[in-house]
């Protein structure tokens, strides 16, 4: 579904590198909108359930920019290439199941869950930040920064946690 005769972001090959990334922000942050609040109902840690908190309203936030991007870039977002991803994710989330009833050790793991989707989510980011110098649409770019900088600031207030699990 995308423009074949004239790709957004330089040649064809790169335009399908950075919607493969897209795409792959685009499902972590997605199985984040629909486990978070599930999560965030076992949490038992105040600073924890604050974290959570706001990483849903952020979460939102750059959900919305991501289906910017693809509208601009006339693609449509797929979970094709996302499967191991989505059955790392959803594995992850299941271990948190079985810590139900053990309150400290479900906050620990809940932090660890956080922290590995936010490795994917960065890794991801980062290298959609590197991409963006081939990008023309300067509202492209500035959607990318604007969760690029989100997403920053969502990775510090969790090292914030881990540090007092620490």
């Amino acid at each position: 579904m995308t423009n074949q005769s004239n790709p957004p972001i330089g040649s064809e090959k790169i335009h399908t590198f950075f919607v493969d990334h897209l795409n792959r922000v685009y499902c972590a942050k997605s199985h984040l909108a629909e486990r978070l609040p599930e999560i965030y109902e076992g949490a038992g840690f105040a600073d924890l359930k604050y974290a959570i908190k706001e990483t849903i309203l952020s979460t939102e936030k750059q959900l919305a920019r991501i289906d910017q991007i693809f509208e601009l870039l006339n693609v449509q977002y797929s979970f094709e290439k996302c499967q191991v991803l989505i059955t790392f994710l959803e594995n992850s989330f299941a271990e948190l199941q079985l810590h139900s009833n053990e309150l400290q050790i479900r906050d620990l793991m809940i932090v660890g869950y956080l922290y590995q989707l936010d490795s994917v989510e960065m890794a991801s980011s980062q290298i959609l930040q590197f991409v963006t110098t081939g990008i023309i649409n300067p509202q492209i770019k500035q959607l990318l920064k604007d969760n690029y900088n989100e997403a920053k600031a969502e990775s510090a207030l969790l090292l914030l946690l881990i540090e007092k699990y620490s």
